[in-house]
């Protein structure tokens, strides 16, 4: 399964580095109403960077190409989401490991790496961030991984209560970052980063989906 993992690591950032491209333009109006605009922009720069270090680190194990990805991510992003989503890589690559690359594991690596970012980040749920997605996908891949659900399937699942999480950021009001300045005129806007993680994490289940449903059959 190393090799596969492998290259579902890669396929996973190059996924993701399509979807945040398609959705820039939107991003970046999202952190516009509430922020400098750039988030979209800063992403892609990030997510190139992570794509470009996975492919040229040669044979490594699937969490060593994500800690290289996420190191290159957060050089090329910059500023706050750089340094969190840089980190939230390095952390899943550190935790993975070698593997195994299942359901159980992969759910443990990604807490872990929402912890970090929570940490790095001093945010919680419901203060409108990346973590009203995260939070949610997490608890979901949990409760599907302890069912015995394989990874793809778990993902699956886990990406109805991401999705409402995310959306739920519009009634939220800021409570990190610029756009806290705000308070209660960032009410009535949806969180650039909760919609950007949760464009990443759909990218990501395309790619398991793709990838290892065939070994299920």
């Amino acid at each position: 399964m190393s090799g596969s993992a492998q290259k579902i690591v890669r396929l996973s950032l190059q996924r993701m580095l399509a979807a945040i491209v398609e959705k820039e333009e939107e991003l970046g109006r999202l952190d516009a109403a509430a922020g400098d605009g750039d988030h979209g922009s800063g992403m892609v720069r990030g997510l190139r960077a992570a794509v470009d270090a996975a492919e040229n680190a040669g044979d490594q194990t699937p969490g060593e190409l994500l800690t290289i990805a996420g190191s290159a991510f957060a050089d090329a992003a910059g500023g706050a989401s750089g340094a969190l989503v840089g980190s939230f890589l390095q952390t899943i690559g550190q935790t993975l490991g070698e593997g195994p690359f299942d359901a159980k594991s992969v759910e443990r690596a990604l807490s872990d790496g929402m912890t970090m970012m929570m940490q790095l980040g001093k945010a919680k749920p419901g203060d409108k961030t990346m973590i009203d997605t995260l939070h949610p996908f997490a608890a979901a891949l949990r409760e599907a991984a302890e069912r015995g659900e394989d990874l793809p399937t778990a993902w699956r699942s886990a990406l109805i209560p991401a999705e409402a999480g995310a959306r739920s950021t519009v009634e939220m009001m800021s409570k990190r970052g610029r756009s806290s300045r705000l308070r209660e005129r960032s009410i009535g806007h949806l969180d650039p980063g909760a919609m950007s993680m949760l464009y990443m994490l759909r990218a990501v289940g395309e790619v398991l989906q793709d990838e290892m449903t065939g070994e299920n059959r």
